[in-house]
């Protein structure tokens, strides 16, 4: 009996394939990998710098002085002997300070290789861009809503510009605002002297006509006093309607009254109060009734205010939502 082993052709091939299959998974795995660990890194270093401008005060420092105030410096931003962390909260985590916010758009405009390397983004080993902005609850990434100041100036929107396309990490967190009125508009309604009202509404004789959308993000009056004589009666009312401008407004002496139609009468009247001195935060009283009544996001809501013998201003803003008294809106980092 011939006992000497041989190597059949089917060994031979089923070997080939098996060895051929290995090198090319051996090939193909470090750059599946590479990608994910790309993404990995992306998201890491858009969470860093969200934590740096969110959780921390900042900081600077001359080489012989350093302090948290690292706004105050503006014109020393620039000195290669100056640096600078570029935090944005007043001690608090996630409460921001207004000032901080314009300081960072102004810092990044104008020294944004600076800031990048200040954030840890630009470094021997690491070159990544940036962009970051103050937006809106409801702000999407194909629609961003950038929360502005009260002249309509946007608040922060800075760095390089976003790509449309390839490796992008985005990471949002909610934030409050230390200053609700340098962000809101303020227009004086009162009954004396000319009006300044928003570009949505009209001023006519005894109110003011407005076209907003639902839901109102900021809406408040605040009441100064009576305008003319101190013994006249005085009020303010706010109607609300969906189908189109309300008629009238008239609300009760001595009351400030908010109602759904027009005139205001017992039965429209959703709720009203003793008029005096003092600021009438009214968002969410607006809200609700607008709620009750079916209205949906992006419905135009028609308003009038009607105001006798009153010092008053309107506070109003399409961006910022005011949530338990502050403002809030949410901190958006892009990195690639």
């Amino acid at each position: 009996m011939d006992r000497k082993g041989r190597l059949s052709l089917d060994m031979l091939i089923g070997l080939s394939i098996f060895l051929v299959t290995f090198i090319f998974i051996a090939q193909f795995l470090p750059t599946v990998f590479a990608d994910v660990r790309s993404e990995i890194g992306l998201a890491h270093e858009a969470y860093k710098v969200t934590v740096m401008l969110a959780e921390t005060e900042g900081a600077w420092s001359n080489g012989t002085h350093n302090g948290t105030n690292w706004e105050d410096y503006e014109s020393q931003w620039g000195d290669t002997d100056f640096v600078f962390l570029p935090g944005l909260t007043e001690g608090e985590p996630d409460y921001l300070e207004f000032d901080k916010l314009k300081a960072l758009q102004n810092a990044t405009e104008n020294y944004y290789n600076k800031v990048r390397e200040m954030l840890g983004l630009l470094t021997p080993d690491r070159n990544y861009n940036f962009h970051v902005s103050l937006e809106s609850l409801d702000s999407k990434p194909y629609n961003r809503t950038l929360v502005t100041d009260r002249d309509g100036n946007v608040v922060l929107d800075a760095g390089a510009d976003i790509p449309s396309s390839g490796y992008i990490s985005r990471y949002e967190r909610n934030v409050w605002v230390n200053s609700v009125y340098d962000l809101v508009g303020a227009y004086y309604i009162g009954t004396a002297g000319p009006r300044n009202v928003p570009n949505l509404c009209r001023v006519n004789v005894d109110d003011i006509d407005c076209n907003f959308t639902y839901p109102l993000r900021f809406f408040a009056i605040e009441v100064f006093g009576k305008e003319n004589d101190p013994t006249n009666v005085w009020w303010l009312g706010v109607c609300l309607q969906k189908t189109g401008t309300p008629s009238s407004c008239n609300a009760k002496p001595d009351t400030i009254q908010v109602g759904y139609g027009s005139p205001l009468t017992s039965s429209n009247v959703k709720w009203e109060d003793t008029l005096a001195v003092k600021t009438y935060e009214l968002t969410t009283i607006l809200n609700n009734i607008m709620r009750d009544e079916g209205f949906s996001d992006g419905d135009t809501v028609y308003i009038k205010i009607g105001i006798h013998n009153t010092n008053a201003t309107l506070y109003y803003s399409g961006t910022i939502d005011y949530l338990a008294g502050k403002a809030v809106a949410k901190l958006v980092v892009y990195v690639w």
